[in-house]
């Protein structure tokens, strides 16, 4: 019995022995191809953020020649579309890895109203063919009005994400057809391509984190994996789904957004409000201590046709604010010292401030800081790189 019961033992052991081994095998395996997979990306980053940066510096050292300051009154200076162009597109990718990152962790809040889909459409392509090259490819926009309860901002990221994704697997001559139609109780957004499609294999995980196709070394059409996988979410955290399809590789690709659909507002044909457009530029006081950035917003604002004084730091700013108050302040609200919030709670507490239009500016998206800036007195909330469209609008409403 006690030979029979140590045989017993130890096959036990050497069961229980093999079957660690295979899970610590499993496991060491598992973090290697993590391992793998965290360098393929950071390699991959590293070329997405290299390649638009060299062509914005190659292009700004092309400005400083005299001889291209010369044709600048000849002609139309490419080397300024240049920066433009690359510009937008590293804004876009940084933009994406945040937003992956807090859709993920479930940090993403939705400011939903009623929108028109036909117009977001319509606006998104708008805003992409500054950015894109467009030109190259035939667009085919086919619309219907039609509403849903969205975040404005959101769906525009929807629907950017797939047409620049469209574009980009699509080549020069190629079609992209954008729809946006009623389906019942639904709204369809569609968008097609006649690109280079999809491999059946990877039509299943089209959507999931960091999956692109084959790409050669020089990765032309860029990108990190991660624009589908947003698409996704946001669209399911608008409560609609979101399908591929493709008949195969070389054969172009569908994606079919369903959105639910709403009635359309009672004031939605209500013609626009004219008022704010009678009176002339605003008083706006820009504080911020990066002084390439507070230049640059100086600038903006001037060709909009704003009177702007500026202020490198928070006391001085706060100073300034008190001493004449504007009609609006941007403030970033990274500043030193005297912080941003700070400003804005100081601004607010004196009765001079409180009528002053507060726009917060910062690097930082999170949702923890833009609820602590409309805490502090802030009536909007801008994330760098700055959106000039957006501002702009906040600053029509203001006039």
């Amino acid at each position: 019995l006690r030979a029979r019961r140590r045989q017993y033992e130890v096959r036990d052991y050497v069961t229980e022995r093999s079957r660690l081994e295979n899970a610590l095998r499993e496991r060491a395996e598992a973090l290697e191809a993590a391992g793998h997979a965290k360098d393929e990306f950071l390699a991959m980053l590293g070329h997405e953020l290299r390649n638009p940066l060299g062509a914005i510096i190659v292009a700004a050292k092309i400005l400083e020649h005299p001889a291209e300051r010369a044709r600048e009154t000849r002609e139309p200076m490419q080397p300024r579309e240049v920066i433009m162009r690359q510009a937008q597109h590293l804004a876009r990718l940084v933009d994406d890895l945040l937003d992956v990152s807090r859709v993920t962790l479930g940090k993403v809040e939705l400011h939903t109203k009623p929108v028109d889909v036909s117009d977001a459409v319509r606006r998104c392509m708008a805003a992409l063919s500054t950015g894109m090259q467009m030109d190259q490819h035939e667009i085919v926009i086919e619309t219907h009005p039609v509403w849903v309860e969205a975040d404005e901002t959101r769906l525009d990221q929807i629907v950017g994400n797939l047409v620049s994704n469209a574009l980009k697997y699509t080549p020069a001559g190629g079609r992209v057809r954008v729809t946006v139609a009623p389906d019942g109780d639904s709204v369809l957004i569609g968008v097609e391509d006649t690109g280079i499609g999809v491999e059946p294999s990877l039509l299943p995980r089209i959507f999931d984190l960091f999956v692109q196709g084959a790409e050669r070394l020089e990765r032309s059409r860029g990108g990190l994996g991660i624009g589908l996988t947003l698409v996704r979410r946001l669209v399911e955290l608008h409560g609609g789904t979101v399908a591929a399809v493709s008949p195969g590789t070389g054969r172009g690709t569908t994606f079919i957004v369903r959105l639910p659909r709403i009635a359309a507002p009672t004031d939605a044909l209500a013609p626009p409000s004219t008022d704010g457009d009678q009176r002339g530029g605003l008083q706006v006081l820009v504080v911020e201590d990066n002084d390439d950035a507070r230049e640059m917003m100086r600038h903006l604002l001037l060709l909009a046709g704003h009177t702007v004084r500026e202020a490198s730091d928070g006391s001085m700013g706060l100073a300034m604010a008190l001493d004449a108050p504007p009609d609006v302040a941007i403030i970033d609200v990274g500043l030193p010292e005297l912080d941003g919030f700070e400003v804005a709670r100081r601004l607010r507490a004196d009765p001079r401030g409180r009528g002053v239009i507060l726009i917060a500016l910062t690097g930082y998206g999170q949702h923890e800081t833009r609820a602590r800036a409309l805490e502090a007195g802030f009536d909007a909330f801008l994330v760098k790189p700055l959106a000039a469209d957006e501002l702009e609008r906040i600053l029509t409403a203001a006039r």
